[in-house]
């Protein structure tokens, strides 16, 4: 099916297609009919929207690729409150200490905000397993605050020079932020 991801790369909600694209997408999905001719009718629809041109709707011919990209800043500031979490449990993990905080604890960014916090720090997790300590925490923190908090975690941090092992008092004053 490399040629069905060919043809997703290139569709995009506010990508302007040439003919001669059109035509290369038309011809993709003529294949693609004859590999998985269980969704036919889906790819005729498609084939009718790059035909005749249709803008509109070329969102709809791969729903998910998303618009924008995320940016290297959002991806190393999410890296970034990963590891530091990371450095939290092991710290306290080699100290024996339960952090008193709830914020000790990584509780995953807000899936309704559109800056792809969610979707990095969840494709970063899950798809490349990369982690593992923090697996069993959650990917939606389901609250707008969490990011805020998780830049306040990040400042003290920095502030105290970024250490990879933490003492108990430093894990609460970290996870305390404000």
């Amino acid at each position: 099916m490399r040629l069905k991801h060919l043809a997703t790369f290139i569709w995009s909600t506010k990508m302007k297609l040439t003919q001669a694209d059109r035509v290369a997408i038309y011809n993709q999905l003529e294949i693609l009919k004859l590999l998985d001719p269980s969704r036919t009718k889906e790819f005729d629809e498609q084939q009718e929207i790059v035909s005749y041109g249709y803008e509109l709707f070329y969102s709809e011919l791969n729903p998910m690729i998303a618009e924008g990209q995320i940016s290297e800043a959002v991806c190393t500031e999410v890296l970034d409150i990963l590891n530091l979490f990371r450095i939290m449990k092991f710290s306290a993990r080699d100290l024996s200490y339960t952090p008193k905080s709830l914020w000790a604890e990584f509780e995953g960014f807000d899936a309704n905000e559109p800056d792809g916090y969610h979707s990095f720090a969840r494709f970063v997790r899950r798809t490349q397993g990369k982690f593992a300590e923090l697996a069993d925490q959650p990917d939606n923190s389901h609250s707008s605050a969490s990011l805020p908090h998780y830049r306040s975690m990040l400042r003290t941090w920095q502030a105290l020079g970024r250490p990879t092992k933490l003492t108990a008092e430093q894990i609460e004053q970290i996870a305390d932020a404000k």
